[in-house]
């Protein structure tokens, strides 16, 4: 499990991360295609306005406004965020267990390397599946049991034995 989200009334975890993870990227792209609609609009009314009667500002732009702004930003910083885990193959939880497993590493001289790790291009294959035309598509049936996943240490393994 990832955590709980209330936007889907759901727990996020491995059967249905890759879904939750393009409803937020569909969501950023739908709140910045809609502020490009309501920009426009806009602007296109009131010169519009201007010409006819001089000058007038419809409200309900700015009600539109005062309520996407806010929504896209914050969907955005949420997107951000996924982002960043996706890349280095982490969950919420794991990244906040991660920050105590490096301070109590750096504390006694070590260096603390998330098992999971596999680099960008591996990491993202493990969350949005093998075919790159997919990844924007919510299905997630190349996902395993979950009750297995490969590590870091797997092929650093697999090198050593050859």
């Amino acid at each position: 499990m990832d955590h709980h989200c209330v936007w889907i009334n759901n727990c996020v975890g491995h059967a249905n991360y890759k879904v939750f993870f393009v409803f937020v990227l569909y969501s950023v792209t739908a709140g910045i295609h809609s502020l490009v609609l309501l920009v426009g609009s806009a602007a296109y009314d009131v010169h519009r306005d201007q010409q006819q009667s001089g000058s007038s500002f419809k409200t309900p732009y700015v009600i539109c406004g005062v309520l996407l702004v806010p929504l896209t930003v914050a969907l955005s910083i949420l997107l951000g965020w996924h982002i960043y885990l996706i890349l280095h193959n982490k969950t919420t939880i794991e990244y906040h267990e991660g920050v105590r497993a490096m301070w109590l590493a750096e504390k006694v001289g070590n260096v603390y390397r998330h098992p999971y790790d596999l680099g960008v291009y591996e990491n993202l294959v493990s969350v949005l599946g093998p075919n790159i035309l997919s990844w924007i598509c919510p299905t997630s049936r190349h996902i395993g049991s979950g009750l297995r996943f490969r590590t870091s240490y797997d092929s650093t393994l697999s090198t050593i034995s050859r």
